[in-house]
């Protein structure tokens, strides 16, 4: 019977090897057991099918008394996805078991064991995958595979795959490496997905991100992590990337010289917000203002100051000569009242004077409290200086100063305490005397 078989499969035109393969296994097939052991499964299928919604009810009860309720949900789902597969593996192991027993050896049943476990296991698993198309190709080429491992079949399908291939300069690709690269590149999109599905999570939570650079950071996430998955799968799979990565790096360099001063701002805009050094909210002096940030962008921060200005200052300005933060730690900020009174002045007195007036203006603090302190002797005035502390900078510091020195003015007016201002004593030489001059 083999030559006859082996004769109509070169006729099918099927490779002499696979035919050779076919004809031995129809050989060694004892078609009445083989029949019987199809009948069996067959059988055991229905039942497992009839015994399915009932497991599937029963599950659904012990699921929601036994487990948390967060995760009932997904336990019920992937069950009711494996009940049937799952009752016909039941009840084909238990046949498989019997026959062993009184000495049967039922080859078809095990090997029908063995891949409806490996479709259980890999359908259970495929479920921490979220997306339905994700998770059924997963599925689908990994019980694939094993279903080939445990047929037999890999081993020469994987040899008859690489034999088939033709050669490209130095490289030589082959069926099977197109095959591996499809597999590699499909598991590494798929991690790539969840990847980037978790980064982006955690921007768009990140309250020091603006909408516009967390629509920036996710596009750039977006593109590179695919094109990174691309490159990692050809170079698992033998794929030489020498002229690839000296062909991007000439790419690369004419875009970094064409696009210095904006990708400088962007990885320096990316450093402020990792760095936390200035955030939406926080009042920072620029050149000889200040201002709040209301805006942080891919290419600048957005300054506003107390008279309606606003100023757009590149990131990579704030990394080059630092940050003047006054809310960086703390919103607290102590500002500071020149104060002078004229010489002869109880100096005891006008420093209490002082105090009084600073605490007497709301947006002061009362801890630490104010404090007044002797800084020179001026040519016109005795020098005092008060320093106090607010705790909204944002507000204006001009206001407080103005409100702190209108108190001391009015505390001063009724204590008799004069404010200095500049005095020139005047010297008049008279000429030279008419007697020491020469008469007529």
């Amino acid at each position: 019977m083999e030559p006859g078989i082996h004769g109509i499969l070169q006729v099918l035109g099927i490779h002499a090897r696979w035919a050779d393969m076919l004809a031995a296994l129809a050989a060694r097939v004892d078609v009445p057991l083989v029949a019987v052991q199809g009948a069996l499964i067959l059988v055991f299928g229905l039942i497992g099918a009839w015994l399915a919604p009932r497991g599937r009810h029963f599950a659904n009860q012990m699921i929601g008394h036994t487990v948390p309720k967060a995760w009932a949900p997904g336990l019920r789902q992937a069950f009711q996805s494996v009940a049937a597969p799952l009752f016909w593996l039941l009840t084909l192991w238990v046949a498989d078991a019997v026959g062993e027993s009184l000495g049967f050896r039922l080859g078809l049943v095990g090997a029908a064991v063995s891949l409806l476990m490996a479709w259980v296991t890999i359908r259970v698993l495929s479920f921490a995958v979220s997306n339905p198309v994700w998770s059924a190709t997963i599925s689908f080429a990994a019980w694939t595979v094993a279903a080939l491992s445990i047929l037999g079949l890999l081993g020469p399908l994987t040899h008859q795959l690489d034999a088939v291939g033709f050669v490209l300069g130095k490289l030589r690709i082959s069926a099977l490496t197109v095959v591996r690269a499809v597999l590699v590149l499909g598991v590494l999109l798929w991690l790539t997905k969840l990847a980037s599905t978790f980064l982006e999570k955690r921007i768009t939570k990140a309250e020091a991100l603006t909408p516009s650079l967390q629509a920036l950071l996710i596009r750039i996430l977006n593109l590179a992590l695919p094109a990174l998955a691309v490159l990692i799968a050809l170079d698992v799979v033998g794929v030489d990337l020498t002229a690839l990565t000296v062909f991007s790096g000439a790419v690369g360099i004419g875009v970094g010289l064409g696009l210095q001063r904006t990708i400088a701002n962007l990885v320096a805009g990316i450093t402020l917000i990792v760095g936390k050094s200035i955030k939406p909210g926080d009042v920072v002096a620029y050149k000889d203002t200040y201002g709040w940030v209301t805006h942080m962008g891919a290419r600048y921060v957005a300054i506003a100051t107390r008279d309606g200005s606003e100023y757009l200052v590149p990131n990579e300005y704030f990394i080059t000569n630092g940050v003047e933060n006054w809310s960086y730690s703390s919103p607290n900020m102590r500002v500071h009242v020149p104060v002078g009174v004229a010489y002869g002045t109880d100096l005891h007195q006008a420093i209490a004077l002082c105090i009084a007036a600073a605490n007497a203006v709301p947006r002061v603090l009362a801890f630490p409290e104010p404090v007044c302190l002797v800084t020179g002797f001026g040519d016109s005035s005795v020098n005092l200086e008060i320093r106090a502390w607010i705790s909204d900078p944002k507000n204006g510091i001009a206001s407080v100063k103005s409100a702190v020195m209108l108190e001391v003015w009015d505390r001063f007016a009724e204590a008799g305490i004069t404010l200095p201002f500049p005095q020139r004593d005047v010297h008049l030489i008279p000429p030279p005397s008419a007697a020491g001059s020469n008469g007529p």
